[in-house]
């Protein structure tokens, strides 16, 4: 999970250092995310992980950092996860 986070702020940020050299706690804000960026990569992250944050998760905080978008992560999978057996079930 964390290489795929680490190659998509490559990808959709120009951050000041590769995202491979970051700690976990690194402010991406700080090395040079904006906000375009960041709505960039938010974006990437759901349809790379096959997620959809909800409404109250689409904010600056979500993407302050790679734990941050990790947690974040981590709290959206079972609920899509669920959803999707729900509707299979359907």
């Amino acid at each position: 999970m964390i290489a795929m986070i680490q190659r998509l702020i490559d990808e959709e940020a120009a951050l000041r250092i590769p995202a491979h050299c970051l700690t976990p706690r690194a402010n991406l804000y700080e090395l040079g995310l904006t906000s375009f960026d960041a709505i960039r990569l938010l974006v990437a992250i759901e349809w790379a992980f096959r997620v959809e944050f909800p409404r109250e998760l689409l904010n600056r905080q979500t993407v302050t950092s790679i734990e941050a978008i990790t947690t974040a992560l981590r709290a959206v999978r079972p609920s899509t996860a669920l959803a999707k057996e729900l509707r299979a079930a359907a």
